[in-house]
């Protein structure tokens, strides 16, 4: 089969004019492998993928030889890595020549699931910034959840909103994250499906829609602030146009360097990757910084709200207890960080919360019952009993089976893998309650 007729005609005319001395092994790399590639999540070690390739944008990034089953994976479910595409990692070095690493920030990440790029900026910010991740499609945003939970940072709320709610808060962050909904096309070599789905008049579309959610991304951007902004497609006016369009908001391109990058493309405003140039997928990120005095951050005041204190069966389950006040919603308790609780008073106002903090559980008459999220979170005792699993019981419990196990404990207990956490068990007397959520348990078989 010949390569390009798998591609629109249309397409194959943009890309020989974009690539004119390459274009051939472009077209060539689209019909090959695409590389497997993880980011470490440094708050829970392991010495899984210890050896593999570095990526030389991203200090925690890895390429793999092949591509493991990762379902099968303890350390996949118990938030040690995730798996991302390289290209997108690219986003660190923008953070670093930013130089944003030194101060306490409001993030947004707007368009976030299915949260790699969430996931990767919770573990660049400073514990006492704030991420706030959004999406709007239910589903996905029940999968970003996931994601961000499996993380286990406490400095994040997620929301379910459109972009225009949040251009109402005025300039509230300090940085804004835009991986913008587009053609695709730099998703061609790993979804087949990105090429039935493209066409010039979906391009066209994209960029209308792009350019509605940076006009409101832009009103709630601080002056001085920096909005980074992202796609998956080689497009111009998917890209650089964009950038262009944006300085009539006031916002201007910040140049980005690669002396260090071989193979990545500088454009008029920002960063391209080509796949038969890097060992990635196609990808463009640019930043650009809003105009106007950049004010040195001031953290919020406290509402004149009493902080509520954890309940007492909560205080035992966090390593700094006094660190965090108590939220109630219904019959759930979430522990948030004492210094967000104005954030959320403020954002609670305007957008649709669906998690924030840590989810820590809820109170059944007399009993404390532990959620999963707190079993995941980085915040837990490392003192709580725990029963350390094979890797065959593991995937036992992770499908929300009962792993046949003998211990003396009694109770709540959290049930592990290589020292790292993968959810709740109680254990009884001859009996053993799998509590792993059974929305998030194995289907597939092996």
């Amino acid at each position: 089969m010949n390569i390009v007729n798998q591609y629109p005609d249309a397409f194959v005319e943009r890309m020989k004019a974009l690539l004119p001395e390459d274009y051939d092994a472009f077209i060539k790399t689209l019909d090959g492998p695409s590389p497997t590639s993880v980011r470490m999540n440094t708050a829970k070690p392991t010495s899984k993928f210890a050896e593999a390739e570095n990526i030389s944008w991203c200090d925690t990034g890895k390429y793999l030889v092949e591509r493991p089953s990762f379902t099968f994976d303890p350390l996949f479910h118990a938030g040690a890595y995730y798996v991302q595409e390289a290209s997108s990692m690219f986003l660190e070095e923008v953070w670093k020549q930013l130089n944003l690493g030194n101060q306490p920030l409001k993030v947004l990440d707007l368009c976030a699931a299915p949260g790699g790029k969430s996931t990767h900026l919770l573990s660049l910010i400073r514990d006492d910034s704030l991420l706030v991740t959004n999406e709007l499609i239910p589903n996905r945003n029940k999968i970003l959840q996931q994601n961000i939970i499996k993380w286990g940072y406490a400095n994040c709320i997620v929301t379910q909103n459109k972009p225009e709610d949040f251009a109402g808060l005025g300039n509230y962050f300090d940085v804004i994250l835009i991986d913008a909904p587009c053609s695709g096309e730099g998703l061609f070599r790993k979804d087949k499906d990105a090429i039935s789905e493209w066409s010039e008049k979906n391009v066209g579309m994209c960029s209308v829609r792009q350019k509605d959610i940076l006009k409101n991304a832009a009103a709630c951007l601080k002056p001085g602030g920096y909005l980074i902004y992202s796609t998956c497609t080689y497009e111009p006016l998917e890209n650089d146009e964009n950038i262009t369009w944006m300085g009539q908001l006031g916002l201007n391109a910040h140049t980005t360097h690669l002396a260090k990058y071989p193979g990545i493309i500088k454009t008029n405003y920002g960063c391209q990757f080509y796949p038969h140039r890097i060992k990635g997928e196609g990808f463009y990120i640019a930043a650009l910084q809003k105009e106007g005095s950049r004010h040195s951050y001031i953290s919020p005041m406290l509402s004149n709200k009493k902080l509520a204190p954890l309940s007492p069966p909560l205080q035992g389950y966090l390593q700094q207890p006094e660190a965090f006040t108590e939220l109630k919603k219904n019959d759930l308790i979430f522990a948030l960080p004492v210094w967000m609780q104005s954030d959320f008073a403020i954002l609670e106002k305007r957008l649709y919360i669906r998690n924030a903090g840590v989810l820590a559980g809820s109170i059944k008459g007399k009993d404390f019952l532990p959620a999963h999220d707190l079993a995941l979170s980085n915040q837990i005792r490392k003192e709580i009993q725990s029963v350390e699993l094979t890797e065959e019981e593991a995937v036992t419990y992770l499908r929300c089976e009962t792993p046949k196990i003998n211990s003396e404990l009694r109770g709540w207990c959290l049930a592990t893998y290589q020292g790292l956490n993968l959810g709740w068990m109680k254990l009884m007397p001859g009996r053993l309650n799998n509590y792993f959520p059974k929305d998030w348990r194995i289907l597939k078989r092996g």
